[in-house]
Formats: structure tokens, sequence, C-alpha cells
């Protein structure tokens, strides 16, 4: 893993080649377009990455006030206050935030 100036982390990558049935093709496509996923191989990377890391198991989500969340961005030092004051306007919109919004 390399990062660059950015401040980005590159993941180095290795091509490997599969070979599928026509209709298993087909069914992968499918599913590339029905769960959004850009390409073919993001979405075999996370049937991969499920089959190795079926022990990560999903916790409920519970939002934080605003405040807390913008709190911690800034408490990390990694971000500009413009980008955080960005990240909380998408949040203010968003369905966890939005209408029924975590009082702040």
């Amino acid at each position: 893993m390399t990062r660059n100036k950015k401040n980005c982390y590159n993941l180095s990558m290795t091509t490997v080649t599969i070979s599928l049935p026509d209709q298993v093709a087909r069914r992968v496509d499918d599913a590339v377009d029905s769960q959004g996923f850009a390409t073919r191989s993001e979405f075999i990377r996370n049937l991969i990455r499920g089959y190795f890391f079926k022990e990560v198991s999903l916790e409920e989500y519970k939002a934080k006030p605003l405040t807390q969340v913008k709190k911690d961005l800034m408490a990390t030092g990694k971000y500009k206050t413009e980008f955080v004051n960005s990240i909380m306007k998408g949040l203010k919109k968003s369905s966890a935030y939005g209408s029924k919004a975590v009082k702040t």
C-alpha cells in the first residue's frame, strides 16, 4: 500500500483472469447492474472479500449528533474545515440525519 500526494492510499493489484460459462457471465452482469457495482471486477472483489472475511458481523447503525461527528472529524487533524463543513452539509440531507436527524 502506498500513499499518493493527495493523502490517498493506492493498493497494488494483481490481475487474475477467469473463464465463466456464458450463462454465469450474464448473471454476473445482471448483478453488477442491479447492485450498483461499477465493473465485474468490483463485484468479484466483493464476493472474495465476503468469502475471506465471513467473521465480520454487521452492527446496528447508531447516529451520533452532528456536532459530535464534526468534532470527531476535526480532532483527527486530517481534514480542512471546508471539507468537514461539506460533509456536515451532506449528512444533513442523508436519510440518517435528514428530517429525523439526531438532535444536536
